[in-house]
């Protein structure tokens, strides 16, 4: 199944939006507080049952907020697309209001939330898969995937991944697959063993043996994710097993930037596309290293119209998309950071231009010497401000 399109009328801070969506890689971005969140939050209620409460509000300025969702599926190997409306009149925090989602397709929903902690838990025993029916599936929906059963679902696969007859093809896969994730962000981070008396995933990096939960934030970030999906993918699938390669669901992940090193985003980003090829992300970011590796069709640009009302915003892309534009300029013009520089630098660069203009020799030359300090050694206004200062110097 994919999403087609979402129009918000009065939803949080949303006015009116209309988006499509492609059917593989979508990525949101925008300024702080545009949304971005909601509409992820918009599309997670569409999936959950009606004994979940929902999570939406309404604008303050509507009297009802709605929205309109669009989702094809594959019907006996026929496309078909089904729309669903809802009516949000929950405003105040403490009223408690319920959707009757889609179930039926929750199974191949997923969504990560931006609490992707893994903290060390103690594994007593190896418990058996939990059943993901159409309420437990719906449940997850608005409440996001957790971590605390994927260290569960790693270690009963591996223990059992030798023993005749005990997984099917499709575990044995994924769980070899999984093997090779550990090392998705650092080629010096390997899987090495599970500790059978302790249950205990042990990696190897650089410096030796290091237990899986000891890594940093931002890799267990990423792990989280990828295991997490695969594991998901095989509970909800355990009558009739696929290779997650073969999942063609929609998986929404908040913030996929969270924790993690700008030169590690990249990495898991193309990690998600060929590792599940044929599923619908829909990702949220404020990372303009991310940006810059998309395809223009993957980028979903939110901004503010002359109302200041949440819309679009027209970028007007050639074929490269955002790859020829610097992180500047991408924090500029699409997070709409006013600047990228510090305001004693901007303080300090216009007190040096107001000295230039009323040509006072000693504020000229003392807030040059205040800005060499402040400059990289390599950014080209040393030389430019070198040469404005040159006719001042003794």
């Amino acid at each position: 199944m994919k999403i087609k399109s979402l129009i918000i009328d009065g939803i949080g801070g949303i006015q009116h939006l209309e988006i499509n969506f492609i059917d593989s890689m979508n990525v949101i971005c925008g300024a702080n507080g545009i949304g971005k969140t909601t509409i992820l939050e918009i599309i997670s209620d569409a999936f959950i049952n009606s004994m979940t409460p929902s999570k939406l509000a309404k604008n303050a300025l509507y009297k009802i907020g709605k929205y309109r969702i669009e989702l094809e599926s594959n019907v006996n190997g026929n496309k078909q697309i089904t729309s669903k409306e809802e009516v949000v009149k929950k405003f105040e925090p403490k009223l408690i209001e319920h959707h009757n989602g889609w179930g039926q397709y929750s199974k191949d929903f997923l969504y990560f939330g931006i609490n992707r902690n893994i903290d060390y838990i103690k594994l007593n025993a190896v418990s058996s898969d939990p059943q993901r029916g159409e309420y437990e599936n719906s449940k997850i929906a608005t409440e996001g995937i957790k971590a605390n059963d994927i260290k569960n679902w790693f270690v009963n696969r591996y223990l059992f991944l030798n023993i005749e007859g005990s997984l099917t093809k499709e575990q044995c896969e994924n769980v070899e697959l999984a093997q090779k994730m550990f090392s998705i962000l650092d080629n010096k981070v390997h899987f090495n063993k599970v500790i059978p008396s302790s249950f205990d995933i042990i990696l190897t990096d650089s410096k030796g043996e290091i237990y899986f939960e000891y890594l940093s934030a931002g890799y267990k970030s990423c792990i989280y994710i990828i295991l997490g999906i695969i594991k998901e993918i095989e509970y909800r699938n355990s009558e009739s097993p696929i290779l997650v390669k073969d999942f063609e669901g929609v998986i929404l992940i908040d913030e996929i930037d969270l924790h993690l090193h700008p030169v590690w985003q990249s990495k898991l980003l193309g990690a998600l596309k060929n590792i599940f090829p044929q599923t619908q992300f829909i990702l949220t970011t404020h990372s303009p290293s991310i940006l810059q590796t998309l395809q223009k069709e993957e980028i979903i640009a939110l901004g503010y119209d002359e109302n200041e009302n949440v819309s679009l915003k027209k970028l007007n892309l050639g074929k490269y998309g955002l790859q020829g534009w610097t992180l500047e300029e991408i924090l500029k013009y699409i997070m709409e950071m006013p600047t990228t520089t510090s305001e004693l630098y901007q303080e300090t660069l216009e007190n040096f231009d107001k000295a230039m203009n009323d040509e006072n020799r000693d504020a000229i030359l003392k807030y040059y010497e205040l800005l060499k300090e402040m400059l990289h050694p390599n950014n080209p206004l040393c030389k430019l401000l070198s040469i404005q200062v040159a006719e001042w110097e003794d």
